[in-house]
């Protein structure tokens, strides 16, 4: 290959980190990305509005595969689709702050491009760790196309997604603030509307759940604005419809479960169990999903 073509030539992956006062977690989270085995990447590090030392340590490390980028807080949203912007690979995936790669996570995606012959989008299987790095749980059960699977909630992880870029940047994530921790599972069912979702169940990233991350949303209105804006950009999208629209009821159901779930989390005892109720007037097969009874469990604790 010549060294014009060395120079010029695309990377196979952007690795997109959007971050916000993350400094004590960023530099482990580059670094399971500067370790891979599969080096034919660029990582781009989004830093939306820091006010901590952010900058320092993205400086204190030494690689030419990484690009910064510093811009007024916006939220996730915005801050991934300004490194989608920005990256010059043929795939586009996105890694929290606060999360880690393991070694063949980019090998086994290159072998998913080649495997399905550079399809829009896949999926590869991912884990979630607690502070101590220890196992909670893993996320392996995706069916080979999961496109369906999406209407029983969010089960799949921005790390372990990989975008096509010109389907990335023609389908760029919602940046309405209010969205913000549903904005991912807004854009997989727009992708799912269109293109077939291959999942690879091999772990290949974790998740790694601490005290300053907060996985439970316990605020009412954020919570029910949320999916309403959710609802509301899904079910106005034709092709969702067109997809989807026989199972329009189950959608409701389940993000009603998902609000029962994290009201009975945040004690919310009668407002969870009016929305269980609400989920089954949507679809009785809300009894199929294991987060309803995981509410009823939570809302009997004493």
């Amino acid at each position: 290959m010549a060294e014009a073509d060395l120079i010029t030539r695309s990377p196979r992956f952007s690795v997109v980190v959007p971050t916000y006062n993350r400094a004590g977690f960023l530099e482990k989270t580059i670094r399971s990305v500067l370790d891979q085995d599969f080096d034919d990447f660029e990582l781009i590090v989004v830093d939306d509005g820091s006010t901590d030392d952010t900058s320092g340590i993205v400086a204190s490390i030494k690689d030419s595969r990484i690009t910064y980028y510093w811009k007024e807080n916006e939220e996730r949203a915005v801050a991934r689709n300004v490194g989608t912007a920005l990256s010059k690979g043929e795939y586009v995936t996105f890694l929290d702050s606060d999360d880690m790669l393991y070694k063949d996570h980019l090998l086994i995606a290159d072998e998913a491009v080649e495997n399905h012959k550079n399809p829009e989008w896949f999926h590869l299987g991912y884990e979630f760790l607690d502070a101590r790095i220890d196992l909670k749980r893993t996320v392996d059960y995706m069916p080979a196309i999961a496109n369906k699977k999406l209407i029983e909630g969010n089960h799949i992880s921005c790390r372990g997604v990989f975008l096509r870029r010109d389907i990335a940047k023609a389908m760029p994530f919602n940046p309405e603030r209010e969205l913000s921790g549903t904005e991912d599972y807004e854009l997989w069912l727009r992708l799912a509307s269109r293109y077939p979702l291959y999942c690879d169940n091999r772990i290949t990233s974790a998740i790694v759940q601490h005290e300053d991350r907060s996985v439970v949303t316990t605020d009412r209105r954020k919570l029910e604005r949320r999916i309403e804006i959710l609802e509301s950009s899904v079910l106005g999208d034709q092709e969702f419809v067109r997809k989807f629209g026989s199972s329009v009821g189950k959608f409701k159901a389940n993000n009603r479960v998902y609000i029962a779930l994290h009201l009975a989390l945040g004690g919310e005892r009668e407002a969870a169990a009016n929305y269980l109720f609400r989920s089954l007037k949507c679809s009785p097969s809300a009894l199929t999903n294991r987060a309803f009874y995981g509410t009823l469990k939570r809302m009997f604790l004493k």
